[in-house]
């Protein structure tokens, strides 16, 4: 083959190879346009959502005078009992409000929403108190619970929120070395009183556990619940409730599957009622 055919020959491979470049190049930025058309309003919808309660929190969270003097030493300089919530302001913009459930640490563990109470599960699974659709949709109450906290045993869900919003920062519990211990409280707050919970377990565990059962009575299947759910915890915290003992679960999902949950439960230790 001549010089002359071997170049043209070398030109017509480079032009393919250009080619062939450009075509990649234009599929990738096809993909990545793709991406950001989907990955957009997501991002807005998380935006939203956080700026609504961050306002919320703003107008109906009190903290109180002496917020930061501590009823004991164990609440680590935080005094959970002066904290009020605007239940008023709250049920004027939706009567489902039912509680507001808040932990001490809000910047390690930002959990500090209302409580919602639906006909279903399904209610506020993705949407807000004002009845807006978001895919965050709100924290609710179990909705074969008793809208007044009265069972025995509560169960609580939120999203696992990709942000740590809603229960999305429960998961720091299963990633993080000693965050149980800096982090072993919160507070449900409702019209008449503020209850303490001490987290006492948490573990990983298919949607259909017996812990997604509700309606117990202080007896030995009460008992027999509690104590699974101490041994199946992932960090022995020396708790054992009994089952005269009043616990709440707090549910989210989780990155291990579609059938797996993750959940913290929490007894009652104190309370603090309003006049």
């Amino acid at each position: 083959m001549s010089d002359k055919k071997i170049k043209k020959a070398g030109c017509k491979e480079k032009k393919r190879g250009r080619i062939l470049s450009t075509v990649i190049l234009i599929a990738a930025i096809a993909v990545m346009a793709f991406s950001l058309w989907k990955l957009i309003p997501i991002l807005l919808d998380y935006k939203m959502s956080e700026d609504t309660y961050e306002e919320l929190i703003g107008e109906c969270v009190d903290l109180g005078e002496d917020a930061e003097d501590a009823d004991t030493e164990d609440d680590g300089g935080y005094n959970w009992a002066a904290v009020r919530i605007d239940f008023d302001s709250l049920k004027a913009i939706n009567p489902d409000v039912i509680g507001w459930i808040r932990f001490d640490d809000t910047e390690t563990v930002p959990v500090d929403y209302p409580i919602l109470y639906g006909e279903t599960n399904d209610t506020y699974l993705h949407m807000n108190l004002y009845r807006e659709s978001y895919s965050a949709g709100s924290i609710f109450l179990e909705a074969a619970n008793s809208p007044d906290f009265s069972d025995y045993y509560n169960i609580i869900y939120g999203h696992n929120m990709k942000n740590g919003s809603m229960f999305g920062s429960l998961k720091k519990y299963r990633r993080e070395e000693d965050f149980y211990e800096s982090n072993p409280c919160f507070t449900i707050y409702t019209e008449s009183a503020a209850y303490r919970y001490q987290i006492f377990s948490y573990e990983e565990v298919k949607d259909d556990s017996e812990i997604y059962t509700v309606g117990y009575q202080p007896y030995e299947i009460y008992q027999s619940l509690i104590d699974a759910m101490v041994a199946g915890s992932m960090n022995n915290t020396g708790i054992t409730p009994d089952c005269s003992d009043r616990i709440v679960t707090l549910s989210t999902c989780t990155s291990t599957g579609d059938n797996y949950r993750f959940v913290l439960h929490a007894v009652l230790v104190d309370q603090a009622e309003y006049e």
